[in-house]
Formats: structure tokens, C-alpha cells, sequence
């Protein structure tokens, strides 16, 4: 046979066994759950790269997009920048990519868009997460649900640095170089909600920084929880739990057990 010959014939083999290749990479997707993390205020999709790794290497798929105005889109930054904003961002995200059986995760701010992504997608969320934050209800902001701490320390730098309408990055958190300004009007928002709230989902409270994040931790967190059938975890750590060890490892271990939990159900039509 020659050596032509031999290259043709591998060719023909490799494009036969094309489509099945692609048909059992499609069923595998398909089986596992995509992690979708949604960041905190002033904050950007890089601020989940400690945990995404843990994630990764088990062979999971890990999305974290930055919201309008913050991260690599900072340049995007409003006045008109609201909680609906980033709700359509992380909405479109999910639907543009089709992502279904997703582990919707989110992060202190992040808690109030992911509440409303799951409103609107419901039929693609497999389970929703809120580290260090709770869901809204009907008509609620964010400022309701974390308390007359934030809300007395956010508004107080929206008026001596934020030109009355930016919260400063080092409001109510040392800053990180990541971390920029954010949008006043994302926590003033009130959320429109169509459906009752997701049937699975998950609550992760810190334990430092307690002078701020009190209120949500001791009521609003336990209260949410009950109402909604939901499990409460407490961490020991920081109000970003995900971004250091050994916290981040302990809130690895719980979304690696959601995963198994949503790899075994059926996948979404």
C-alpha cells in the first residue's frame, strides 16, 4: 500500500467517526451540570478563578461573566446601569451559550441577579446558589435584604464619593486592584418577579466582618431559607468566602454535591 493510499484510507476512517464523537461529546454535556458564577458588587468574573480551578479540574464546566460596568466591561459604565441591566446580561449569557442543567451561583450582590435569572430561566436552572447573600422576594432591593448596616454605609459613599449615583470600591470591603466603583442604582432597583421562587437552592453564610453583614447572616438568611425549603451552610471565613483557603475548598466540596445531584437527573428538553 502506498503512502498515499494509507493517509487516504486514515482519512476516510477519521471523518466516519466524526458524527459519533461528536454525538457522545454532546450526551456527556448534556448529562453535566454548567456552573455559572455571578460575581459581587464592585467586583468581575475573575474574582471566582480560585474555585472555578477546584471545579475544573473535577471536569466541570465553569462560565463567569463580568457584568456591564465592572471587570473588562468597566467601559460600559452608566448612570442607566441597573439591577435589570445585569439581570439581562447574565440572561443572555446562559440563553446565548444554550446552557441548560445550570448551578446558578452568586456572590453578595450577585444574589439579587441571580434571583431574577432564574425568574426569567427557570426551565435551564438546576439548582441556584447564594454565597454570603439571600434572595430577593417581589418588590424587594437589595438594600432590604442586607440591612440598615450596607445600606447606611453604601449611600453615605454614594454621597461623599460617588457623585450621588457610584457606591467607592472601598465602601464595605478592603479593595482589590480588580475591584472598581459600582452602580448605586443596582441596589436602589426593585426586582419584578413572575414565578415562585426555584423549588432547589442553597444558602452560604461567612462569619468575619459580622458588624456589616449581621443582619443578613442572623435573620434574613435563616428566615429565607426556611421559607423557601432550602439548606443553610455556615462557613468560617470571609464575606468573600470562594476566594481564599480553606473556605473555598469547604464551599467546593458543597457544589461539587450539587453537581452529582444534577448529573443523575434527567437533563432539561
Amino acid at each position: 500500500m502506498t503512502i498515499r493510499t494509507t493517509i487516504f484510507a486514515l482519512l476516510i476512517l477519521t471523518i466516519a467517526a466524526e458524527p459519533n464523537l461528536a454525538k457522545n461529546h454532546e450526551e456527556n454535556d448534556s448529562n453535566s451540570p454548567n456552573f455559572v458564577f455571578v460575581h459581587g458588587t464592585f467586583q468581575w468574573g475573575g474574582q471566582w478563578d480560585a474555585l472555578s480551578s477546584l471545579l475544573v479540574s473535577e471536569g466541570y464546566s465553569v462560565h463567569s461573566p463580568s457584568m456591564t460596568g465592572l471587570g473588562e466591561r468597566e467601559h460600559l459604565l452608566s448612570k442607566q446601569v441597573g439591577l435589570s441591566t445585569h439581570i439581562e446580561d447574565i440572561s443572555n449569557y446562559i440563553t446565548w451559550l444554550d446552557l441548560d442543567n445550570v448551578i446558578l451561583v452568586s456572590h453578595s450582590y450577585g444574589g439579587a441577579v441571580i434571583t431574577g435569572v432564574a425568574d426569567r430561566l427557570g426551565d435551564r436552572i438546576a439548582h441556584v446558589v447564594y454565597i454570603d447573600t439571600v434572595p430577593l422576594n417581589h418588590g424587594e432591593n437589595l438594600l432590604d435584604a442586607f440591612g440598615p448596616e450596607v445600606s447606611a454605609i453604601a449611600k453615605q459613599s454614594v454621597e461623599d464619593n460617588g457623585d450621588g449615583w457610584l457606591i467607592a470600591a472601598d465602601a464595605l470591603r478592603d479593595p482589590a486592584p480588580t475591584m472598581r466603583s459600582h452602580p448605586w442604582k443596582t441596589y436602589t432597583d426593585r426586582i419584578d418577579l413572575t414565578g415562585a421562587p426555584p423549588a432547589s437552592g442553597t444558602i452560604i453564610v461567612a462569619t468575619e466582618a459580622a458588624d456589616i453583614f449581621s443582619y443578613m447572616r442572623q435573620q434574613e438568611a435563616p428566615r429565607r431559607a426556611k421559607t423557601r425549603g432550602w439548606k443553610l451552610y455556615t462557613i468560617e471565613g470571609p464575606h468573600p468566602l470562594q476566594e481564599s483557603s480553606p473556605s473555598k475548598e469547604e464551599v467546593a466540596k458543597i457544589l461539587l454535591n450539587l453537581a452529582k445531584t444534577a448529573n443523575s437527573s434527567p437533563s432539561q428538553p
